[in-house]
């Protein structure tokens, strides 16, 4: 089975998963809630939770409502990004504020935060996992839920700054609000799976690098992406004056002439569809689109190089495999 086959096959379990959950009154609070499962996604997180599970034991389904708890916390992720970056579109289809407005989207938002941890209890409990893993997986949940809110923080921070922050300071902020979902998915797959320490510790530092190259890539596609592919309107990063790294280098290669023209672009809401192409043009030509890929390729290698302490099986295989296509993908 191909990695696409893969990962279709791993978001339709956990889809059906989380529209068991997603059910209830009123309807508005439900649909809202489930809308952005319906229009589509890759499921990685969870994809990660189950191939990490594998490594270790062979019935995936004990890894299941824990990988689905994760994945409804991206989603209340997601939804509140969306609402604080004024983006209208994901997966090609309005986002959740767009569609039924910023009150109810909030508080869709926080009803799949507060189901992820029904799905971890509940679900786990009816799996006949253990309560001393049950109640390490929660622990792990709010941790990384935390890490989440103080990098999404720290990024409004750097938005709102009259200057670029160091490259340290990106690397920081991306390693809580992305890279720890990765680490935590890989990290609980392994205790699930009944990992010992020493593993639980090297699949969590797999899932940090592998977060890293995520999100180089996805800040890349954000100012040179296609948004036929990616789903989200390209150079909205730029619009709402984001500093990425792929942005900060992209200033950093252009001519004094083409900087300007960025730069009038830079944090601005209200400019023309020509400024903004333009700009996106330029930033094109800069080749920051090879630089970031490189960067990104260094830290999937270095968790790629993670994986091959372990023996060669179906599930390492899907794990180096989604890895390359992390650090490659143009979606």
């Amino acid at each position: 089975m191909s990695l696409t086959e893969q990962l279709e096959a791993s978001a339709l379990q956990i889809n059906e998963y989380i529209h068991s959950l997603l059910k209830g009154k009123p309807k508005i609070l439900y649909d809202a809630s489930s809308h952005l499962i319906r229009t589509g996604g890759k499921r990685l997180r969870p994809f990660l939770v189950m191939k990490s599970f594998e490594l270790f034991d062979k019935d995936v389904r004990k890894a299941i409502p824990a990988a689905a708890g994760l994945e409804l916390i991206h989603n209340f992720t997601l939804v509140h990004d969306d609402i604080m970056d004024h983006d209208l579109t994901r997966h090609n289809a309005p986002t959740v504020h767009a569609k039924y407005g910023v009150p109810i989207a909030i508080i869709s938002g926080d009803i799949l935060f507060a189901k992820a941890f029904e799905a971890i209890v509940s679900g786990m409990q009816e799996m006949n996992i253990k309560q001393g893993i049950i109640i390490r997986v929660l622990e792990l949940a709010v941790k990384s839920s935390i890490r989440v809110c103080e990098g999404q923080a720290k990024d409004l921070k750097m938005t709102s700054s009259k200057r670029f922050h160091s490259k340290e300071t990106y690397f920081d902020m991306i390693r809580n609000k992305t890279a720890a979902l990765f680490e935590t998915a890989c990290r609980i797959g392994s205790i699930v799976g009944n990992a010992g320490k020493k593993d639980e510790e090297s699949m969590a530092n797999f899932g940090r690098n592998l977060g890293i190259a995520f999100q180089l890539v996805d800040d890349l596609l954000g100012i040179a992406g296609d948004p036929k592919l990616t789903g989200k309107p390209v150079g909205s990063d730029l619009r709402e004056g984001k500093k990425t790294l792929a942005l900060s280098l992209a200033l950093k290669l252009a001519n004094d002439e083409d900087r300007i023209k960025i730069q009038r672009v830079f944090g601005k809401r209200k400019v023309t569809q020509e400024e903004m192409d333009e700009a996106l043009m330029i930033i094109s030509k800069t080749g920051v689109a090879d630089k970031i890929r490189d960067e990104a390729r260094f830290y999937a290698d270095k968790a790629i190089s993670i994986l091959k302490r372990y023996p060669d099986s179906p599930a390492r295989k899907s794990l180096s495999e989604l890895t390359n296509f992390i650090a490659t993908r143009n979606l």
